[in-house]
């Protein structure tokens, strides 16, 4: 009986070991021709990175023109990757630059036919030598027109007014800015007011400056705003006379000596601590630039070298299009996909796309084979993407594509995404407890049965030899 009882469990702990041997994720990647796969490594571990990096490089370009400010930078608006930059991530006072994350959060929050009352502290907390407008305590205007205030005649004032009237106080407000910045992947950005005005602790860099200006130009009544060079607001309660606001940017007047055709939005800035600050956001032949001047002595060099800057990119880089003819449904792409997250009825297709428009800024002359892929998938699943692939110029990242999954019918059944890793794991070790609890039960009941029967058979034993001696 003993010699069966060890033959039943033997054979169940060894169902036990290649069962779980089979459910176990095994992990498999593809080989992709022409591009690298890599497993994107979960956060926490200690093994090194395969993603590319999240911050774009700049790209070495000796041949750019020397400029006077101590800070700067250019970016593609469309990609964020830096052309061009000069103590970029350096921390500086930004001035009234300062307005464009004013203007850009106001709008997040504020009805533009909302009235804004000014109070006190508007009116009286600013120098009274900065920027205003002469709005008065008690004084109303709308919203729209406080923010046409705000970028173009760049009153102190009417920021400090939309900021009490979005959040309650300013304090309050530049936790909003502050909050942004950050989502906006500002690292180096702190503000303590909304207009500008000098505060120690009030900074950016011009890295930072052009990531809050590449969002704000996504908001298309900003740009309104910021294209606009003249607009007026009427009387109002408290003043009897119009106010003519005029754009301070002198890069938008054809009559300026300044002018410069591509430029369609900025904002101008200067303190004594900050000198001339200036952001400003181009356009020319399908290319959209930014450029970000900071710690820059005097207005003029401030747009002698944003000019210079402009002109050298615009004359030199021009787009690419190089997911035009990416196609992530072959199958050396899909495999990976396949073996470790992929459940439906046909494993041999797939339903992936990326973004085939994704325009990059590459130098005029550059070499073909510079400009490579390389595509990553991630080992979770949010929102159908799968994946992401990378543009690549002399192994600097340009551009970044979402690889997308979507649910497809074939022969009239759905397929659809299936388990992630994690999900597989969890699954295994729930099905890896039951198998385990089924074995312990069993053998718990075939050692009861054991001690049972062996008892019983020694009960009987005695039974018959006290019966054969009464005999």
């Amino acid at each position: 009986m003993n010699k069966l009882v060890w033959k039943i469990t033997t054979v169940l702990l060894s169902s036990l070991i290649l069962f779980s041997y089979s459910v176990l994720p095994q992990g498999h990647l593809a080989e992709v021709l022409a591009t690298e796969v890599t497993e994107t490594v979960p956060e926490g571990t200690d093994a090194e990175s395969t993603e590319t990096p999240s911050e774009p490089a700049a790209i070495t370009d000796p041949n750019a023109p020397a400029i006077v400010a101590n800070s700067a930078i250019v970016i593609d608006a469309k990609t964020g990757h830096i052309l061009y930059g000069k103590n970029e991530h350096a921390r500086c006072y930004p001035a009234s630059i300062t307005k464009v994350m004013t203007c850009m959060v106001a709008l997040e929050h504020v009805n533009l036919n909302d009235t804004v009352t000014f109070s006190e502290n508007a009116i009286w907390g600013i120098e009274r030598d900065s920027n205003h407008i002469a709005l008065d305590v008690g004084e109303q205007i709308t919203a729209e027109q406080c923010l046409y205030a705000v970028m173009l005649q760049s009153a102190n004032e009417a920021s400090w007014g939309i900021a009490e009237h979005v959040s309650g106080s300013l304090e309050d407000f530049t936790n909003l800015m502050n909050a942004k910045a950050l989502a906006l992947g500002c690292k180096d950005t702190n503000f303590v007011n909304a207009n500008g005005l000098h505060d120690e602790n009030h900074y950016t860099t011009a890295y930072d400056m052009a990531l809050i200006m590449k969002a704000a130009i996504q908001n298309p009544m900003f740009l309104t705003i910021t294209e606009t060079k003249y607009y007026q607001i009427p009387p109002t309660n408290l003043c009897e006379e119009q106010r003519d606001l005029w754009h301070q940017l002198k890069m938008l007047y054809p009559t300026s000596s300044y002018y410069y055709e591509p430029v369609v939005s900025g904002k101008t800035g200067f303190t004594d601590q900050a000198h001339n600050t200036l952001v400003t956001y181009a356009e020319k032949n399908g290319m959209e630039l930014i450029c970000v001047i900071l710690d820059c002595e005097g207005a003029a060099n401030g747009y002698n070298d944003s000019i210079a800057l402009y002109d050298y990119y615009f004359n030199n880089y021009t787009y690419a299009y190089p997911l035009q003819t990416f196609n992530p449904n072959t199958q050396n792409h899909t495999d990976y996909i396949v073996n470790n997250f992929y459940r439906g009825l046909d494993h041999n297709t797939l339903n992936l796309t990326v973004d085939n428009d994704l325009a990059v800024v590459v130098p005029r002359n550059m070499d073909a084979a510079a400009l490579t892929t390389q595509t990553s998938y991630y080992t979770t699943l949010e929102d159908n993407i799968v994946g992401k692939v990378s543009v690549l110029y002399n192994g600097t990242v340009l551009g970044e594509s979402d690889i997308q999954y979507s649910d497809m019918t074939i022969n009239g059944e759905v397929l659809r995404w299936g388990f992630t890793p994690e999900e597989k794991k969890k699954r295994t070790n729930i099905t890896l407890i039951v198998a385990i609890s089924v074995v312990v039960v069993v053998a718990v009941g075939l050692f009861i049965v054991f001690r049972f029967k062996t008892r019983r058979y020694r009960y009987l034993k005695r039974r018959s030899r006290s019966s054969r001696l009464h005999w």
